[in-house]
């Protein structure tokens, strides 16, 4: 990217062309030039035939902005810039002050902020300060600020604030038009008064604006009623057509799409592209240095010596020619070239224009009979928006168009009836069958299609708003969107829904959390305040953390844009073609592409950082070849300030808890599991208030096998760790734990082993089994081990997972319903019952306590659903029974009881029955 954007005007750069008290300004485009007072144009030629001072400026026909410092009186002198360069140019003198990189220029490498560091839109230079020292105005999208060049920044705020925070009111009284994204600022005749006036272009329309009073015309530069503006050449007043856009060309079976980001508001100045032969994807390439581009009347030529390559290619060097034609005019073929310094054949093509979307996908969407698909969202309707913000309507396409992406409707919606009378809570083993049994356009590969499914509710708890639940197989190619919950929140109809849909997506196109970037692979850095305090459809609005400690969701509403970040932009715009393509490469790899910065790699905050919480990690600490790995979290109030309200959701498949795991050979991950539900949607975040009496909270985390598969595949010893961040933002360290993978004993522990650690078993482990058709591999392998080695402790796992899915309902969608299968109980009661009993027989090798526990309790609602109350009691007496037996300690035993307890009663809600008093 450059210092200043390139722009789709008739001229790349206007200054106040000296000529004593007249006022005149030359206008130029290339090697070109036109010069106008008044009155009249006085001349279009050679820029050396129209400014002769000129003659000794070499690059004149590469500059794409200028910036007139002289003040009345002074010597002409301008500073010229094209990429990353300037040019400080005397033009009386006739010679070069200085040359090089902008950051050279006084302060300004020091002293301006990231966001004004490229991509400027206009340069004018501003009064002196008091004590003479220069200062310039950088305007870029709606903001301009002013900078002192010995001091730093004097101003930042809203165009419509005007550049200085006196005798500026006329800029509130802009076109809407001219709010944002200005091309060029020139000077005007001051007024008779001395108040100053400016002419404002953008496009082909142009602005007179006196600083006080306001807009004195406004229209196309030729209507403004100054004649000399209306004799300028016509090319000069054309409005050109963008070349900002997706380019696409063949040679052969070679194939190549380009991304072309040059021109409009939040531009990033960079071209990508991807390579194919065929329809395989073979590479792809952006740059990663600054971008020459010259600009003549008829061309944009583009050309840069840096180029970053997915595969590592020769070609060092990207070239485009790019048209130039009027807006009007239908667009004709640009020339593209990939070269390299050494004697690899270069590859030339020609490409077309496809259209202004840098990318384009096609979103199918089916949707359950009583639910509702989001339309648009009028941001005007909030109770909160950023100061000077500029209201629009929002509909999810638009808010993806503004990022660069064309989001295509693949028909109607589909309308799933329900037929089903089942609970409609939907798992993560259901959308993936539903979606491979429903999703027209749905193949394991990559591809640019998306299904989108809009259900009731999840599995998982009410509170999930929605979810990315393709992280098996080809992933991240189907979201669901869980109308009763924002139904349930009061979401519908407000920006929380809009944003559900937006942030979901935004996982579909493998771009993480905004706190969780560092978690990527490789990681990225993280935003303002640990990333909670990003600004971005990425981050939760409950969750954010502006600076001043915890701020609640009415906060982000008054600073959120309703726009991704720099970094996300980057990443959705000219991320590599398998780093973002549906069906790409996995969930969290490669996500959230940054330039700009050394990514942070993942380290675990100082211990003690909230003395009013511990965090621990509990159960088995040795593991069989294969045995799925729990581990047990507790959240604690240490009593040290009181009593504290914490999270009520604290497993890692939930947002605040993470797990780090470093295996024997000193390897360190972060455990991600298959999927992560987005619960923080709401308004509301389901929390408890640990006191005395209740004192900790618990969950139980199943840590064998995870979006990166098999966590503990090979023997030796594991460190494990968890962080949990509170709702204060603090985090809690748990003390690590060492587990061990015992070596196998003999064949049988060899093969069961086997048996219990492939991808598909893994998921099934993860979910306790599904229908799913593409896990038939994985059950079948459970199926196996339960028949030939039945008798092994670890066959239990497998007899679990079995028996759990056979005791509910599966469901899934074909014909335009809900399909269900319902129950096995006799299935499902043999398989628990059997898991059971051997682990209570085989305490070291069975399933562990906390595996256990859940077991029973599953067991009993299994009786309770086939009307077998007796049994489902007997199942939970038996449950605290057998661990009173264990003598585990008087704690667990009153956990234990408070779970079969809360089992026992939503038995008999479940049937009716009042609790006993």
């Amino acid at each position: 990217m450059g210092f200043m954007r390139y722009k789709a005007t008739g001229f790349s750069w206007v200054l106040a062309a000296p000529a004593g008290s007249e006022w005149r300004l030359l206008f130029s485009q290339g090697s070109e030039g036109a010069l106008i007072n008044e009155q009249q144009r006085i001349g279009s030629d050679y820029l050396t035939g129209l400014a002769p001072q000129l003659f000794y400026f070499h690059q004149r026909g590469l500059a794409l902005g200028a910036l007139l410092l002289s003040q009345p009186g002074e010597s002409q002198q301008s500073i010229f810039f094209w990429g990353d360069n300037h040019y400080w140019y005397d033009w009386e003198k006739q010679s070069t002050l200085s040359e090089g990189r902008w950051t050279k220029l006084a302060n300004w490498g020091t002293a301006l902020p990231a966001d004004y560091r490229f991509e400027i839109d206009v340069l004018f230079q501003a009064p002196n300060a008091a004590d003479g020292s220069r200062q310039t105005y950088f305007f870029k999208g709606g903001r301009v600020l002013t900078l002192n060049w010995s001091t730093g920044v004097v101003r930042e705020a809203l165009i419509t604030d005007g550049p200085d925070a006196s005798g500026c009111a006329g800029w509130a009284a802009l076109p809407e038009d001219f709010r944002s994204g200005l091309d060029h600022v020139a000077p005007y005749k001051p007024a008779a008064d001395g108040t100053r006036q400016s002419l404002l272009i953008k496009g082909a329309q142009g602005v007179l604006l006196n600083w006080k009073t306001g807009v004195l015309a406004s229209g196309a530069l030729d209507r403004l009623g100054v004649p000399g503006l209306a004799a300028l050449p016509e090319h000069y007043r054309t409005a050109y057509r963008p070349v900002t856009g997706r380019w696409t060309g063949t040679l052969g079976n070679q194939r190549v799409e380009v991304r072309v980001d040059l021109e409009g508001e939040r531009t990033l100045g960079v071209i990508s592209g991807d390579l194919f032969t065929g329809d395989t994807w073979t590479d792809s390439f952006r740059t990663t240095a600054e971008i020459i581009a010259l600009s003549s009347r008829n061309h944009l030529v583009v050309d840069s010596l840096g180029l970053s390559w997915a595969n590592n290619s020769p070609w060092t060097q990207v070239v485009l020619q790019l048209p130039r034609v009027a807006a009007s005019s239908p667009m004709p073929t640009a020339h593209f070239a990939l070269l390299s310094r050494d004697n690899t054949p270069s590859l030339q093509l020609t490409c077309s224009y496809v259209g202004p979307a840098l990318r384009s996908v096609e979103l199918e969407t089916d949707a359950m009979a009583g639910t509702q698909v989001f339309q648009s969202y009028d941001t005007s309707r909030g109770s909160w928006v950023p100061r000077g913000y500029r209201n629009r309507v929002l509909t999810l396409a638009s808010a993806y168009a503004e990022a660069g992406i064309e989001l295509k409707n693949a028909g109607q919606v589909n309308v799933v009836a329900d037929t089903s009378g089942a609970d409609l809570k939907w798992s993560e083993a259901e959308l993936h069958a539903a979606m491979e049994a429903n999703f027209s356009l749905h193949r394991d590969a990559e591809q640019w299609k998306i299904w989108n499914f809009i259900g009731t509710y999840h599995s998982y708890h009410d509170g999930v708003a929605g979810i990315m639940f393709d992280q098996t197989g080809r992933q991240r190619q189907g979201v669901a969107i869980f109308y009763n919950s924002l139904r349930d929140y009061n979401c519908l109809g407000t920006a929380m829904e809009l944003f559900t849909y937006v942030h979901e997506l935004g996982h579909v196109f493998n771009m993480l959390h905004s706190w969780d970037k560092n978690l990527a692979v490789p990681p990225a850095p993280l935003g303002p305040n640990s990333g909670f305090g990003e600004l971005s459809w990425m981050n939760y609005p409950a969750l954010y953390n502006n600076g001043a400690g915890r701020a609640e969701g009415q906060h982000f509403w008054q600073d959120f844009p309703y726009r991704f970040s720099d970094n996300e932009l980057r990443h959705l715009r000219h991320g590599f073609h398998r780093h973002i393509v549906p069906g790409g490469d996995n969930a969290l790899t490669n996500a959230a592409l940054d330039l700009s910065a050394t990514a942070q790699t993942f380290t675990l905050p100082g211990a003690g950082e909230d003395p009013g919480l511990s965090l621990s990690l509990g159960g088995k600490q040795f593991f069989g070849h294969g045995e799925p790995v729990m581990a047990e979290l507790r959240l604690s109030r240490t009593g040290v300030t009181g009593d504290v309200t914490v999270a009520g959701s604290i497993g890692p498949k939930g947002e605040r808890t993470k797990v780090v795991i470093t295996d024997p050979y000193g390897r360190t991950r972060v455990f991600r599991p298959i999927a992560r539900t987005c619960s923080g949607h709401g308004e509301a975040e389901g929390t408890v208030t640990l006191t005395e009496a209740n004192p900790a909270v618990y969950e139980t985390a199943y840590l064998g096998y995870g979006s990166d598969g098999l966590y503990f595949a090979e023997p030796g010893a594991y460190q494990v760790t968890a962080v949990h961040t509170g709702l204060d933002g603090a985090r809690t360290v748990s003390p690590t734990r060492t587990l061990r993978v015992r070596t196998p004993l003999d064949r049988a522990d060899q093969e069961v082993g086997e048996f219990l650690t492939g991808d598909d078993q893994g998921t099934l482990l993860a979910f306790l089994g599904s229908d799913a058709p593409h896990l038939t591999a994985g059950n079948d392998a459970l199926q196996e081990l339960i028949e030939r080695h039945g008798d092994h402790p670890l066959a239990a796992y497998a007899r679990l997972a079995r028996g759990a899915n056979a005791g509910r309902h599966f469901q899934t969608i074909g014909g335009g319903s809900v399909q269900v299968r319902q129950p096995d109980i006799a299935e499902s009661v043999t398989q628990l019952t059997e898991a059971i009993t051997t682990s209570r027989t085989d305490q070291e090798t069975g399933l562990d306590n906390l595996t256990l526990n859940a077991a029973f309790r599953r067991l009993a609602t299994v009786h309770a659903k086939a009307g077998d109350l007796e049994r489902a009691e007997a199942t939970l007496d038996t449950l605290t029974a057998h661990f009173q037996e264990q003598g585990v300690p008087a704690h667990v035993q009153e956990r234990i009881q408070e779970q079969a307890d809360t089992a026992r009663a939503a038995i008999r809600e479940t049937v009716g029955e009042q609790p006993e008093s």
